[in-house]
């Protein structure tokens, strides 16, 4: 498995060069590699479905405990034909929309890296890797969103995608850490098979809100959902492969993958299925309120997920197998009614619903894909889509959850998807051919293929849904929730309650759809699809970010020096303070006591003081600096004093070389420039409170005995393992070697940085 990662990458990284060899082909070609990812997936089929999931485990980092493992089992394998069956097609679509841009091989670059991200994400057998996985498809996302990045719009939709998503990962990461440190693992194999390491921790409430906050994000939930009507900036087959079969599905995924471990868990219900509950509805509403084709399939994307959520938190088995059956059936006519709408705005040049109608035979192959994706969603009889909406109505009103309010909720949404799915079937392509700003026609043979296929597996799949979807999809609601009642699909199950509200969906869909325009009058006269909420919250808060951004590098990042000494001093004083606090920093004050000094030593500290004073008082930076080499060469004696001799030499050195250099470029240094006393106070009070806190720390650590078992390693081995008698060069060499060579490489920056600086010089102005 680790090597479908490997070849995703390295087939990123040489993207270019196969376009420079078939810049037209390179989609077709490209796509051999989620083809490729979907034949490997079916040789596995049989073997998932024994129950016992392929585990593969590579060390990584061992001090960590961490490897890289990878998990196959039915979910995963679900998704992963899921993501290389469509992104096989995606790519084919992608080389014909995007055919004669220049920016095409850097989109292709984009969309392996994206493709290869899900697949390690829904492969991944630990928690911190799946997490890493996530963030990967955050930030490639960014980069399909804004791939017209000349537009300020697809920038500005890019940003909100990744700032919402990325936002929500960090809270799913502290989720993730709390589980490390409650369960002692983050293997999900083995959560999975002991439940009881995450449920019986107290913080388990505090987990369960950090994961579904991370999941609601990706999968676009209500206060969150704002990000993706604005992602359909993206191209047609970014919103179609991201939009509607991959990215907003991975907070599915991650739903359904703990669902196992924290269905027992009462805050997990509650949560889900009223933030799913409402976002179903909310998403169907703001659907029948728009008429840009996009904009109307985001929000019904947004209420389909909110339908999956709404399932996984009644966590019945019933509720669970619907979830998985309306996930595919979702996936199925959405990523087709996407295309559609690519090939419809591609070859008018517009996408708006009410400006389109009789395309139907300038554009036949699209308007029968069009046609079949729209009947599934609706869920007319014998497509897969009715087979979905049969076990979805059965689901919702079996819950112990208050089944008849999240029935109706249900029932509802599945009336406005009706109404929906009448719009993108019938009305734009029968009836009057409508004037559109480019000629109508239909697409090439790249963005045929795909809605086609898609579409006629819908029918195909509702006919035949018991030989190709239920041993599939049963063992992935197996693996969900351990069900306990075998998945049957069928297209007919007599005349019950659930086929009767089957059919007064059609005909209360076609209603709505009938009298779409009063309603849309409606709601536009009242502004309803303009109401301030969390987009409204998202858009104000961002100049406010900015300017508290300002504000605070201009008080950090001032340009004086003194400035930033004043805030690192202060910044470790503080947190020194709070640790120093906790202990018995009392210890030392009997120390103090005992302390005596010589007379020679007396001398010393008394020239010190006078040279401190002499170096804050005086106004001449000759005086400051040779006053400051006596402050330093009395450190270095006080080394001397106290058996340190190699010590003493080396701060001899660096004082000497400090003054010399002081000295030869004093004449190029500015004049002293005065400072007001208030200032004086200001820099006074840190400095002295560093100097206490120093002081309070060394005799501290006086105070208590040194027992440390490394004098004596370092004693005993120095010479026999690193060769050398002198300990203190030994350990900075060999032991320390790391240390060593991270401080010679910042020496080594800054000596660049110095140079850089003095090399630079202002150009001369031209006088007039």
């Amino acid at each position: 498995m680790i090597y479908i990662v490997i070849i995703g990458i390295f087939l990123a990284a040489v993207t270019p060069w196969i376009y420079k060899l078939v810049p037209k082909y390179i989609g077709f070609w490209l796509s051999i590699f989620p083809l490729g990812v979907f034949v490997w997936a079916t040789l596995y089929f049989d073997a998932v479905l024994t129950g016992i999931p392929i585990i593969e485990t590579y060390s990584w980092v061992n001090v960590l405990a961490f490897n890289l493992q990878f998990r196959l089992d039915g979910l995963s394998l679900f998704f992963i034909m899921l993501i290389s069956g469509f992104g096989t097609f995606i790519f084919m679509y992608a080389n014909s929309y995007l055919a004669g841009d220049e920016n095409k091989g850097k989109f292709f670059v984009y969309l392996i890296l994206f493709t290869t991200a899900m697949l390690g994400l829904v492969l991944s057998g630990n928690l911190l890797m799946l997490f890493v996985f996530w963030e990967l498809t955050s930030l490639t996302s960014y980069l399909l969103i804004g791939y017209y990045h000349n537009d300020e719009g697809s920038r500005k939709s890019a940003l909100m995608a990744m700032l919402v998503t990325v936002s929500g990962g960090l809270f799913m990461l502290a989720g993730i850490v709390l589980i490390g440190i409650e369960a002692g693992t983050l293997d999900i194999g083995t959560l999975l098979s002991n439940p009881k390491l995450i449920t019986e921790s107290t913080r388990i409430n505090v987990i369960v809100v950090l994961l579904i906050v991370g999941a609601i994000t990706k999968s676009a939930q209500f206060p969150f959902h704002f990000w993706l009507p604005n992602a359909m900036a993206a191209p047609a087959p970014v919103s179609a492969f991201l939009h509607s079969t991959t990215m907003v599905k991975a907070g599915i995924f991650l739903l359904a993958r703990m669902s196992s471990i924290f269905s027992e868990t009462e805050i997990w219900s509650l949560l889900l299925i009223h933030i799913g509950g409402f976002t179903m509805v909310y998403g169907g509403l703001m659907a029948v309120m728009n008429t840009d084709m996009k904009k109307v399939l985001a929000y019904t994307t947004i209420s389909a997920l909110g339908i999956m959520v709404l399932l996984l938190g009644i966590g019945t088995t019933v509720s669970v197998q619907a979830a998985m059956v309306f996930l595919l059936a979702h996936a199925l006519y959405k990523g087709t009614l996407f295309m559609v709408t690519g090939n419809v705005d591609h070859e008018t040049g517009t996408r708006d619903l009410d400006s389109l109608s009789g395309l139907g035979k300038k554009m036949p192959f699209t308007f029968y894909s069009a046609a079949l994706a729209s009947l599934s969603m609706a869920g007319v009889i014998p497509f897969f889509g009715f087979i979905a909406k049969e076990i979805l109505y059965g689901a919702a009103f079996d819950s112990t959850a208050a089944s008849v309010v999240v029935g109706i909720a249900t029932f509802f949404t599945g009336v406005l998807f009706t109404s929906i799915a009448i719009e993108f079937g019938y009305k734009i392509f029968m009836g009057n051919p409508s004037v559109t700003p480019k000629p109508a026609h239909e697409v090439p043979v790249g963005m045929k293929i795909g809605p086609v296929v898609f579409a006629s597996l819908g029918l195909v799949g509702g006919v035949f849904s018991e030989q190709l979807a239920q041993p599939l999809l049963h063992h992935t609601s197996n693996v969900v929730l351990n069900v306990d009642k075998v998945l049957e699909l069928s297209l007919w199950h007599g005349f019950t309650l659930v086929f009767g509200l089957s059919l007064l969906t059609l005909l209360f869909g076609t209603i709505v759809y009938r009298n779409r325009t009063r309603i849309r009058i409606f709601t536009k006269y009242f502004s309803l699809s303009e109401i301030p909420g969390p987009e409204k919250l998202y858009k104000q808060s961002i100049p406010g970010l900015l300017s508290f951004a300002k504000m605070q590098t201009k008080f950090f990042q001032s340009g004086k020096l003194r400035n930033y000494l004043v805030v690192i001093v202060s910044a470790f004083v503080s947190l020194i303070i709070i640790v120093i606090w906790k202990f018995d920093w009392k210890i030392a004050i009997p120390f103090v006591s005992r302390v005596g000094f010589k007379w020679y030593e007396m001398v010393f500290i008394v020239l010190m003081l006078v040279a401190m004073v002499k170096t804050l008082i005086t106004s001449s930076r000759l005086v400051a600096i040779i006053s400051l080499g006596v402050i330093g060469y009395g450190v270095a004696i006080v080394f001397l004093f106290y058996g340190g001799p190699d010590v003493a030499m080396t701060q001899f050195l660096i004082e000497t070389l400090t003054v010399v250099i002081f000295v030869l470029i004093l004449n190029r240094l500015p004049k002293f420039t005065p400072i007001s006393k208030n200032l004086q106070l200001r820099l006074v009070i840190p400095s002295i409170l560093f100097g206490v806190v120093m002081t309070v720390i060394l005799l501290m650590v006086i105070s208590n005995p040194l027992n440390s078992p490394l004098k004596e390693f370092f004693g005993a081995n120095s010479y026999i393992l690193a060769k050398g008698r002198n300990v203190v060069n030994v350990i900075l060499v060999d032991f320390r070697g790391v240390d060593t060579l991270g401080e010679i490489v910042v020496l080594a920056i800054g000596a660049l940085g110095i140079y850089s600086l003095l090399k630079i010089k202002p150009k001369s102005v031209k006088k007039p």
